[in-house]
């Protein structure tokens, strides 16, 4: 039981690390490792104490995993800014966050076939960006 947890908690920071070096713009993979792993461990807490509780009709484990998202909205919030020439920046940031948090969630919950199936929609989509504005900026 333990290994399997310990398993969980080491993909969470690898599937984290993965989206924040696909994401050029990010300043730190650090940083999408960390939620990934930290949402990973707070879905993993809430589950194991509802367990040890033994009263069904009183544990929601969703209650504490709810708080992951309410957290990146905080976080989210700071990544995003309005340049100066007026234009917004950095949703792009905050969403891959709250993506690497969701994805975090489901490695805590047990669920890696989708969570690898998230993952590799993500890196898909940000190869796919890439390449595409790479395109873009190619002289003709």
């Amino acid at each position: 039981m333990l290994e399997l947890l310990v398993l969980r908690i080491i993909f969470a920071g690898i599937v984290g690390f993965i989206i924040g070096v696909m994401n050029s713009k990010s300043p730190s993979a650090r940083m999408f490792s960390m939620i990934c792993t930290g949402a990973a461990l707070v879905t993993i807490v809430s589950i194991e104490f509802f367990k040890t509780t033994y009263y069904p009709w009183m544990a929601d484990p969703g209650r504490i995993s709810a708080q992951i998202i309410s957290a990146l909205g905080f976080i989210g919030t700071g990544l995003i800014w309005i340049s100066e020439d007026k234009q917004i920046k950095g949703v792009s940031n905050a969403a891959s966050l709250w993506v690497t948090a969701i994805l975090g969630m489901l490695i805590g919950a047990g669920l890696q076939h989708t969570s690898v199936i998230g993952t590799f929609i993500v890196v898909i989509i940000y190869w796919l960006a890439n390449h595409i504005t790479i395109c873009k900026k190619k002289p003709e």
